[in-house]
């Protein structure tokens, strides 16, 4: 009797027969010897046919948490076309199995395509990230850390596998990493300058208040978005009068990030914002707010229930109204960050142009 994957493996392979999500799903968690067949009859399959079908797994994957892709993206990150590596790497985005770290850090120096690099690059930031919250041991981090400190000290790598490097390892905190983000900020290069702003954001790290908040006003609407993303993530309360105005962004998506950014941060003027937008008459605008608020709702909750006196063992309560009215008073007059200025200006001017050292 055939089954259902094989039926499916068949169409795959008639380029006449479309690809409908009911199909593809029946590709999902296949047996060890399931993916042996895929991986044997796919790279037979005409280039282009192999491209729609790898970007729509991926997007089905995204959609439908319960499909199963991962041993199927494996089997294509040696596929001799770049484009379905690419698809195959961000399409094992949740996958954190150590032999996966072993094949992004090949594919991450070896690959041929700078695109396929750049989401290697991007993938690693997820074991950086776990080897950070002690997840995964500590010399698989510093592997990776390596790693992405020989692509962006690479003055002959692509930018953007160099950008993308910058991206992931903003999830360290220490000051050589403050010294590469400040680097890349320093670039010429508008897509660099992005990604620090990113990486500013990425790694909570106040000292890099000032710049963002600089940034909330570019000319470019990438970076606003980038900006915007980054005062969510660094909670920056000063940041919110401008993202009001960002919420009337002639860029969709800028106002989009904005909304979230608020819904991060919090406070009595950024639910009073978002509660204004959820009745918007515009659907996507009225939905992010209300996500927004979800968000900001949860981390009240969770705030307001109890939090641990430091100075003994019980656990005491704590009046949100009147912690909230305190931060509303510093949005009012701002908060003192001249040791974080200073810490900012002190890192920006010893950076290299070109090559990075690290020692």
């Amino acid at each position: 009797m055939v089954s259902d994957f094989e039926r499916a493996l068949h169409i795959l392979q008639s380029p006449d027969q479309e690809l409908t999500r009911e199909i593809l799903s029946w590709l999902s968690s296949p047996t060890r010897e399931e993916s042996a067949l895929f991986a044997h009859c796919f790279p037979t399959i005409d280039v282009e046919r192999r491209r729609d079908i790898i970007a729509r797994m991926v997007a089905c994957a995204e959609e439908s948490f319960y499909l199963d892709y991962g041993d199927l993206f494996r089997a294509c990150l040696g596929d001799v076309d770049p484009f379905v590596r690419r698809q195959a790497i961000e399409g094992l985005w949740e996958d954190e199995r150590l032999d996966l770290l072993r094949r992004l850090l090949q594919l991450v120096h070896q690959d041929p395509d700078p695109q396929v690099r750049a989401a290697a690059a991007t993938s690693l930031g997820r074991f950086l990230y776990l080897a950070e919250v002690e997840m995964l041991s500590a010399r698989y981090g510093e592997q990776v850390r390596e790693a992405l400190e020989r692509i962006i000290q690479n003055r002959d790598e692509d930018i953007e596998v160099v950008r993308r490097a910058v991206e992931s390892i903003a999830f360290i905190n220490d000051d050589d990493v403050r010294r590469i983000i400040g680097w890349a900020y320093d670039q010429d290069h508008p897509l660099m300058r992005i990604s620090a702003v990113f990486a500013m954001g990425r790694s909570a790290d106040p000292v890099w208040s000032e710049t963002v908040l600089i940034e909330l006003d570019d000319a470019s609407p990438e970076m606003r978005f980038e900006a915007a993303r980054a005062a969510g993530e660094l909670q920056l309360r000063r940041a919110v009068p401008q993202l009001a105005r960002l919420l009337h962004d002639p860029d969709r998506e800028v106002q989009e990030m904005a909304i979230w950014a608020l819904g991060q941060i919090g406070g009595k003027r950024a639910r009073r914002l978002l509660e204004e937008l959820v009745d918007s008459e515009d659907e996507v605008i009225a939905a992010a707010a209300e996500d927004a608020l979800d968000e900001l709702d949860f981390a009240v909750g969770m705030m307001d229930l109890m939090v641990i006196n430091p100075d003994e063992t019980d656990m005491v309560e704590v009046d949100l109204e009147e912690w909230d009215a305190e931060e509303e008073l510093e949005d009012d007059f701002g908060a003192d960050e001249d040791e974080a200025q200073d810490s900012q200006r002190d890192q920006e001017d010893d950076w290299p142009d070109e090559v990075i050292d690290l020692g």
